[in-house]
């Protein structure tokens, strides 16, 4: 299923932003403040066909569009810091840390991607399926997010297995930008990644890079 993506807009008719909603090239719908509720319209596929949508990856991009759309959202402090699953929590019970700062390109991987992973350990690190991984790493490429560090476990019976040889580190070139480095990690993670074992029971984890040299914990 390809992930839906929010684009963030502004239109002449409306007083706030307008996200929209696209799968890939094609358009969706949109989100808008109506000046007292956010409405979310959804458009008909071409050629007289449906869009078909799983369903949490809708929750999350309506969950995002809302919190650009409508102007009271960033009240709503709690929910706002529900992003990013472990991570956000260790982030609650740190005050001086503020999630709305965070990469915006961050909290939308973390926000469409939690949901999916596999398996979560006690501090939030994620586990996701292969299949899972691979979009994984395609969406930071889109953000321009560089994956830097990446492991395969197999998950059996709720416990993980480390598995040598599924280890992957990649570190900054001094010969590259920065841009040309995100597109070389990506590229060297994802030729790693379908060259490793299709099982169901392999899962992987990810260090992620922002553009400001940050890392984090996927």
């Amino acid at each position: 299923m390809i992930p839906i993506r929010i684009v963030e807009t502004e239109r002449e008719d409306f007083d706030e932003p307008v996200v929209e909603l696209w799968m890939e090239n094609e358009f969706v719908g949109m989100v808008f403040w109506d000046g007292s509720s956010t409405i979310v319209q959804i458009y008909p596929a071409g050629d007289d066909d449906i869009h078909d949508l799983e369903i949490r990856d809708l929750f999350r991009a309506l969950e995002m569009a809302e919190r650009i759309v409508d102007p009271l959202a960033f009240d709503q402090v709690d929910g706002l810091i529900e992003l990013g699953g472990g991570r956000a929590q260790a982030k609650r019970e740190e005050p001086e840390d503020d999630w709305s700062e965070e990469d915006p390109s961050t909290v939308e991987l973390l926000s469409e991607f939690d949901p999916l992973a596999a398996f979560r350990s006690e501090d939030g690190e994620g586990f996701f399926p292969k299949e899972v991984a691979e979009r994984f790493v395609r969406r930071c490429e889109e953000l321009r997010l560089a994956v830097v560090e990446m492991e395969g476990f197999d998950l059996i019976t709720g416990e993980l297995k480390a598995r040598p040889g599924l280890e992957l580190v990649v570190r900054p070139q001094p010969v590259m930008s920065a841009a040309e480095f995100c597109s070389h990690a990506n590229a060297t993670a994802l030729d790693h990644l379908t060259g490793w074992p299709v099982r169901d029971s392999l899962v992987v984890a990810f260090v992620v890079q922002q553009q400001d040299g940050e890392t984090i914990v996927a």
